[in-house]
């Protein structure tokens, strides 16, 4: 028992030996480095304060000689936050290699001192250097990895910030979906502490989004909370005329021009507009004279338009510039100088093309589609393509922000499954040290570090090989697509036509024979019939969905019905209104009357065997009205069964309109379809 006492008394004595022996060496170090430090961190300060009083090109030098400073500091902390220092005023430089250099530092100082809250707001820097590259999926991963760091650490506010972040390059990118969803979650997380000016920003973000939804109650909605919000800011600078603008352009959109018009001018009444944002002010003049000129209302219209377009140019915004011309363009159209029309609109569509704009390049085209029928061919087909490769290119982004969020969320599943080993570990660390065994606990751990290692390395090269796999996949599918579009094109253009016209000809001859060679003659007539409708319905199917952004629709259907008379050889006879402006309709609308149109002229073909077919197109009241009349063989009673008649009626039920048949036996067949005419001028190209 002595022996136990005497061994445990000898024990404790060597362990607070121990602890006084590293104190003291712990207050030795503390000291010279304070010592240390002080001299460097003054040269440090100083470099970074000429940095920031000097704006000439000395100012990168400083920041460089204060960046090298850094590593000579001792203390993590300081050199930490001259670190982010230094990578905010690289960002303000636009200073890539500056950048790199000192974010790079900063990521790994936090790394190896375990600051969780350091590696987000340092993955938060690459997000914004990369929003400013406009590398939008780069800066979504980054803002994604500086989301996880801030909700771990319990900084609800900054991780709200991403949210926002998140929210905005979504909608930049039209993944409007997604970005409401962001919209809420930051919502979620500023409402409970009152962050006025964030609510503000979200929902001032989330009526920008139900804006580009055409949900414009819900827009409305949205920017009013948001100005409710403002009120409660101390300083809010121009904010509420930046909204004012936004509510204005969407009552303009959604048709109330009278209403657009106070909204902008009360943010312009504001001063402080003129003096303080320029841009702004441009913004707000060009598209208050847009809204008068909806309005007719054309007093001193070209003076406003005017000084916006010079303010632009001398601030050397492109893109306002682009919609200054575009505006005037509309303004001169209605004026009625069609030259001065076109050249206003090549100009900004010259302009819009060289910047990539590709929105104001389709709002070019489709005015000088309009008011050129010499090139309206040219730029319907550029739209075409253009649209095209948009639709492509926002699915891709769609497709690359998806695999961002499910390879975060496996992060964050992997992440959340190595905290709980970690816990485990530390608990098992400290119990180990109350036990004086502290060295081998040390070695275990740099055991199971370098297991770790190797398994996160194994895990990337996995994560690796599956985006490689999911590549190739993608590629894979596109060139699929291609081939079945190829394969439709050959069917329908090549093959049917002339399948066509075989079938003709054998039911034009007049054969004689036996009645059993009769009849099989006329089953392989029926035969090829029903081969024929196959292959043309195999050809629909591969077949992709045209566009129609034609501002000239009725020049596509009187193209489609000669061709239907070429093929069913009977005489055509075409009424139609010239004062329909398909520009109120929608493209898809259009789609599905193009489709309805050349199914029931393609009935006229292969059932009713006519001689003569009636199309007219007719506006009465607030209705369209489209009439496709034959004189074939009629139908003693209408039948509902047929699928050509079922995909007839769907689309009418999809336009909201109604469907009807007459027809009698040996009299002919009238189909009389009727939607909905908009009695606004929907052809409103995008506003600034």
């Amino acid at each position: 028992m002595k022996k136990t006492t005497v061994k445990y008394r000898i024990t404790v004595l060597l362990f607070g030996i121990l602890l006084i022996v590293l104190f003291n060496r712990c207050q030795k170090t503390s000291h010279k480095s304070d010592q240390s430090y002080t001299a460097t961190e003054a040269k440090a300060a100083m470099l970074f304060s000429k940095a920031k009083t000097n704006r000439s090109d000395s100012t990168v030098i400083y920041l460089n000689e204060a960046l090298g400073l850094v590593d000579k500091l001792e203390q993590d902390s300081i050199a930490g936050k001259y670190l982010e220092k230094i990578t905010a005023q690289a960002i303000l430089l636009k200073d890539s290699v500056l950048f790199s250099k000192a974010n790079a530092k900063a990521m790994a100082l936090a790394i190896k001192t375990g600051d969780s809250l350091r590696m987000g707001h340092a993955h938060w820097n690459y997000g914004i250097w990369y929003l400013n590259e406009e590398r939008f999926d780069s800066a979504y991963y980054q803002y994604d990895k500086a989301q996880h760091h801030f909700e771990n650490q319990g900084h609800l506010y900054y991780a709200g910030k991403i949210h926002y972040n998140k929210a905005s390059i979504l909608c930049r990118n039209k993944h409007y979906t997604g970005a409401e969803v962001e919209v809420f979650r930051a919502l979620k997380l500023f409402e409970p502490n009152k962050n006025y000016k964030q609510l503000y920003l979200c929902y001032n973000l989330l009526g920008i989004i139900y804006n580009e939804l055409k949900e414009y109650e819900n827009a409305i909605d949205a920017y009013t909370k948001g100005l409710g919000y403002l009120k409660n800011v101390k300083d809010p600078g121009l904010f509420r005329d930046h909204t004012l603008n936004n509510v204005g352009v969407l009552y303009h959109k959604s048709g109330d021009y009278q209403k657009a018009v106070s909204y902008f001018d009360k943010a312009l009444e504001n001063p402080g507009v003129q003096k303080t944002d320029k841009a702004l002010y441009a913004r707000l003049l060009d598209n208050r004279a847009y809204s008068r000129l909806k309005l007719k209302d054309t007093t001193g219209l070209y003076t406003e338009y005017n000084r916006a377009l010079k303010i632009r140019d001398s601030l050397e915004s492109k893109l306002g510039v682009i919609t200054s011309k575009h505006h005037l363009a509309w303004y001169r159209a209605y004026a009625g100088d069609t030259l001065r029309t076109i050249q206003l609109a090549k100009e900004s569509y010259q302009l819009a093309k060289s910047i990539q704009s590709n929105s104001d390049v389709l709002d070019n085209l489709e005015l000088l589609a309009a008011i050129d029928p010499v090139n309206v061919v040219g730029y319907q087909k550029e739209q075409i393509s253009l649209i095209n490769k948009l639709r492509n290119h926002e699915r891709q982004t769609r497709n690359k922000f998806m695999a961002i969020q499910y390879e975060a969320q496996k992060y964050k599943q992997q992440t959340a499954k190595l905290s709980v080993i970690n816990n485990k570990r530390l608990n098992l660390i400290g119990f180990l040290l109350f036990l004086l065994v502290f060295l081998f606990i040390c070695y275990r751990q740099h055991v199971r570090y370098k297991q770790l290692q190797l398994e996160t390395a194994q895990q990337k090269a996995a994560n690796d090989s599956y985006l490689s796999l999911y590549k190739q996949l993608e590629k894979y599918g596109e060139g699929r697509d291609e081939e079945r579009l190829r394969t439709s094109q050959e069917l329908h253009e090549g093959l049917l036509p002339e399948f066509y016209a075989v079938r003709m000809d054998l039911e034009d001859l007049s054969l004689e024979g036996d009645a059993e060679s009769l009849t099989r003659y006329r089953k392989c007539i029926e035969e090829l019939k029903h081969i024929y409708k196959g292959i043309r319905g195999v050809s629909h199917t591969l077949r992709a969905s045209r566009i129609f952004t034609s501002v000239n629709f009725t020049a596509i259907i009187v193209d489609l019905a000669k061709e239907r008379a070429v093929t069913g050889k009977f005489k055509l006879i075409i009424d139609t209104d010239l004062n329909i402006d398909w520009s109120k309709y929608e493209r898809l609308t259009k789609m599905d009357l193009y489709y309805y149109i050349n199914e029931a002229l393609q009935n006229c073909i292969v059932h009713a065997k006519a001689t003569k077919v009636t199309l007219k197109l007719k506006i009465q009241g607030q209705s369209l009205v489209v009439i496709v009349a034959d004189n074939g063989v009629g139908m003693s009673k209408v039948s509902s069964k047929g699928i050509g008649l079922k995909n007839m009626q769907s689309r009418i039920d999809k336009l909201k309109g109604k469907f009807t048949i007459e027809s009698t036996q040996g009299k002919g067949t009238k189909l009389v379809m009727t939607i909905p005419y908009p009695t606004s001028n929907s052809l409103n190209p995008n506003l600034s």
